[in-house]
């Protein structure tokens, strides 16, 4: 008698409480109702040209610093990207003004445009002897550029430019044992447009560089591109009579892109440039004691 009494109780306590939580879950689901019901009603309420809530979301910087497009947070090498908004707002006319954004790296101008050396954490050679290769690749569009004048021209369609920092011979070559200077051009568009640079300062400085872009059928699209760099030289050579440092370049750049399929994507670049120039006068702002002696020597006669 004792155990059957005792079995009743237990069961009406099982039963209470299986009552007790669908009760609970009863009230959970009436409540998330109401909620959604305050919520419809709110929006409801809300007048008709109320601008929708900004949903805040991330910018993604593509490079192909490993040779394929990856997001910059997915590439497991030190890069630094520079966009081609910036290279406008920082009025970076060519590779030697890019070291004013790129804290690592250096470009060093030495007796001419041809003898240009690019440093990437303090390190690099290779432009004032010909007979050494570059620790620095240039690439412009996957293609390497060996000599150093063909690498400091004006891009006026510049996508992007990555420098890639430490050793990159496994996937660019045993010229990129110190890093990669990797410029990306922007690809011909299927619909016409374009732009056009122009500037004027002392000494006759004289830049003029733009690019026009459009398709000529539904899977063919071309762009070309070109510029002028002109300067009056600043430093007077009095041995020569001849004006340094000046400037005096030019390049025209054409690009073809042929698109027949979704799967299929043919991209013909051809850029020609020539640089003919006095470059890099050296002035010394503090004569030593033997151009001090030389100096008095003429002067006594």
């Amino acid at each position: 008698m004792t155990c059957d009494f005792a079995g009743q109780i237990a069961g009406r306590a099982g039963r209470a409480m299986l009552l007790a939580g669908a009760c609970g879950l009863a009230i959970t689901i009436c409540g998330t109702a109401l909620a959604q019901e305050t919520a419809a009603a709110g929006e409801m309420a809300q007048p008709a040209d109320a601008a929708p809530e900004q949903v805040a979301t991330g910018n993604e910087i593509i490079v192909t610093a490993t040779k394929r497009e990856q997001t910059l947070q997915d590439v497991p090498v030190a890069v630094s990207v520079t966009s081609a908004k910036t290279l406008e707002q920082a009025q970076i006319r060519d590779l030697k003004d890019l070291a004013s954004v790129v804290p690592s790296l250096r470009v060093t101008q030495l007796q001419s445009s041809a003898n240009t050396n690019f440093i990437i954490r303090g390190f690099g050679n290779g432009a004032n002897n010909a007979g050494i290769e570059p620790s620095v690749g240039v690439f412009v569009d996957g293609v390497y550029r060996s000599r150093s004048a063909a690498q400091i021209g004006d891009f006026p369609d510049v996508q992007r430019i990555e420098v890639l920092r430490g050793p990159q011979s496994t996937l660019f070559g045993k010229n990129a044992s110190v890093g990669v200077i990797s410029i990306v051009t922007d690809s011909p568009k299927f619909e016409f447009g374009g732009n056009v640079e122009a500037s004027y300062g002392n000494y006759d400085a004289l830049i003029v560089k733009g690019v026009v872009t459009g398709p000529v059928s539904d899977q063919l699209a071309l762009s070309v591109a070109g510029g002028v760099n002109k300067r009056d030289g600043y430093a007077q050579d009095l041995g020569t009579g001849n004006a340094t440092n000046e400037r005096d370049r030019w390049f025209v750049r054409g690009q073809a892109l042929w698109e027949p399929s979704a799967q299929m994507r043919v991209r013909l670049i051809g850029d020609y440039s020539k640089i003919d120039e006095l470059c890099c006068g050296v002035v010394n702002l503090q004569p030593s004691d033997a151009t001090l002696a030389r100096s008095a020597r003429w002067a006594g006669g």
